[in-house]
């Protein structure tokens, strides 16, 4: 395998990723479909198993798999799937409860996971990803944490991949996850989960994230397009040199940085991550910070706190916003369990470390329910939040008035976010 290494110099931090031509396939695959009803998960899990070492892997384009049963596709090597057609997910609740690929960050349960290096993953425009989640929708109705609801895309452990160039519907869960993999490429893909149940639409799918990273470093997103319930973008814990460029949101939470601190005792780090010229339209946030609060209420995925950590180095610049329903430049330290007996925030600080995190370039307007607050920095008093800055930020109100600002225990600010020093 030759590699094509170059940097994409970033600020503040320098990105290296891999971009790798492919050396010629020595075995090629094609998948057959049943197209009977039957599942054809074990006729992709053979394919793999001849060739995903030096090999091609082709699902056939105008067919659709049926898929019944978890993918695990793992010790992948240099394999090229060309993903032409459409994999659809069944709706077998109790299936995919009892059998998703577990993962221990907020439980969550994985449909079809990749593993291995050197892989190349192109739909050519055709391929899709069906995920059929509306039976997930109805029976969550909201509750994001609801075990066992199916990620229907994964790279785990995966070190050196390129995806792009396809689809993916109607997400269980989250739609698109990186675990614990480092250079990959993501480019041009397409994702959109609604809900046709007003109870669980708009903005209350539930966890049906865009693009989620978790214990991964070197990941760029780019020149995609998503239309979802819940955060577009998600840097969870342990996600390190992360470049978001060109990106649309529908309907999203916005570009988050966490939820940090779910986990009592654990530090979360997050640091060196840049997202820029991202269009958001018709979402709750705007470019943020998520973190639990200091004492744990009950118990993770639901619940949770306690946790520390540290997040430095971040840029968010050129954005667009349209109709956002909270502050487009936002931190807030109280996420919690929804649940009752739930402490002030005020009674259960948060922690942590924040430094070196700039917000420029915004233009836009608010929804009504936000007010005028176009800067939101609340930061908890037991907390450090030191090096923030920000540039250009003309997010209007609803009315056509300039936004206003709020500030919190930030280090050089006053209540108003006006320098002090």
């Amino acid at each position: 395998m030759k590699f094509l290494r170059h940097i994409v110099q970033l600020l503040p931090a320098s990105l290296v990723f891999a971009a790798y031509t492919p050396s010629s396939p020595e075995h090629t695959c094609v998948i057959p479909a049943l197209n009977d009803g039957r599942d054809d998960a074990p006729a992709i899990r053979e394919a793999f198993n001849k060739c995903g070492n030096n090999g091609k892997v082709i699902f056939q384009k105008d067919t659709t798999y049926s898929i019944q049963t978890a993918l695990q596709l793992h010790n992948l090597k240099n394999v090229q799937v060309d993903m032409l057609g459409t994999l659809e997910y069944s709706t077998d609740v109790r299936y995919w409860i009892l059998h998703g690929s577990y993962y221990y960050f907020q439980n969550i349960s994985i449909a079809m996971e990749f593993s291995g290096e050197d892989i190349t993953i192109d739909g050519h425009g055709s391929g899709t990803i069906d995920g059929q989640g509306q039976v997930w929708y109805d029976l969550a109705l909201g509750v994001g944490g609801l075990y066992g609801r199916p990620i229907p895309f994964c790279l785990r452990n995966v070190k050196n991949a390129v995806a792009k160039n396809f689809k993916i519907l109607q997400s269980g869960k989250w739609n698109f996850v990186m675990l614990e993999s480092q250079n990959i490429l993501v480019d041009n893909i397409y994702l959109s989960s609604t809900s046709s149940d007003d109870q669980a639409n708009p903005g209350n799918l539930g966890n049906t994230d865009g693009f989620d990273t978790i214990n991964s470093d070197n990941i760029t997103i780019q020149n995609s397009w998503a239309n979802i319930g819940d955060d577009c973008v998600s840097f969870k814990p342990g996600s390190t040199n992360m470049h978001v460029k060109n990106l649309t949101c529908y309907n999203s939470a916005g570009i988050a940085i966490g939820s940090l601190g779910q986990y009592e005792g654990v530090r979360d780090v997050v640091e060196n991550i840049t997202a820029e010229d991202v269009t958001l339209i018709g979402s709750r946030n705007g470019a943020y910070i998520k973190t639990y609060v200091g004492k744990r209420t009950y118990w993770p995925p639901q619940g949770g706190g306690g946790g520390n950590g540290y997040v430095r180095n971040v840029v968010f610049k050129n954005f667009h916003i349209e109709n956002i329903t909270s502050s487009p430049v936002l931190i807030q330290q109280c996420t919690h369990w929804g649940g009752y007996n739930v402490p002030a925030c005020a009674d259960t600080p948060a922690t942590g470390y924040f430094s070196n995190i700039s917000w420029s370039n915004f233009t836009g307007y608010m929804n009504e329910k936000v007010g005028t607050k176009s800067i939101s920095w609340a930061c908890s008093p037991l907390a450090e939040c030191e090096g923030f800055s920000f540039n250009d930020i003309n997010v209007k109100s609803a009315n056509g008035t300039d936004g206003t600002y709020s500030c919190s225990n930030v280090v050089g600010y006053d209540a108003t976010c006006q320098k002090t020093e």
